[in-house]
């Protein structure tokens, strides 16, 4: 005879033992996580990059627009013709619309988390790429490519498509895991 605790006990562990059961990868799921892994991995650091390449940008016109604004500039300039100041004036202006309109702070932000959310996704398929036999891999796949829909979504509509910058980067990962010469 069970007692009461013993019967909630059991039935906690049917219901919840009973529910969360999954299934393990087989090979298309297990080729689908590779796949997916390396494919995370490239994205991750092209977004990097992108992220870097912002960065720089918009330091390189802050900078060189603190310089000619400052004092050091105007004494370099002083000895300039009269049009110098103007054409400085205007490179400022210039660089500064050119920095608002094209939203290099905006695009860094999106970028930093685009490299960040597939950093995670990756990390993530390579942890079930070693698992891949456990029985709640199958659950774990779908949790990854739920996890996956928001940055791609995220990339698709605030994201360039530099073709040639992916591939470098996707040539990078292949070379990681020994797979030169095999695009995808």
């Amino acid at each position: 005879m069970w007692t009461i605790d013993e019967l909630l006990v059991r039935d906690a562990c049917i219901i919840v033992c009973g529910g969360m059961r999954g299934q393990m990868l087989d090979e298309f799921q297990r080729t689908q996580v590779w796949e997916n892994m390396l494919a995370a991995e490239t994205r991750s650091l092209y977004f990097r990059d992108l992220a870097s390449r912002y960065t720089r940008q918009k330091q390189w016109i802050t900078g060189l627009s603190f310089f000619f604004a400052s004092g050091a500039a105007a004494s370099l300039i002083g000895k300039a013709p009269e049009f110098v100041p103007t054409v400085l004036s205007l490179a400022v202006a210039g660089m500064t619309a050119y920095s608002i309109a094209v939203g290099l702070d905006r695009r860094t932000a999106t970028m930093a988390r685009l490299h960040s959310a597939w950093n995670g996704i990756s990390q993530a398929y390579t942890r079930l790429w070693s698992h891949a036999g456990d029985d709640d891999a199958e659950d774990q796949l779908k949790q990854i490519i739920e996890m996956s829909r928001e940055p791609s979504e995220l990339a698709t509509t605030d994201a360039p498509n530099d073709q040639k910058l992916l591939e470098k980067w996707q040539d990078r990962v292949f070379a990681l895991y020994h797979l030169t010469g095999q695009h995808g």
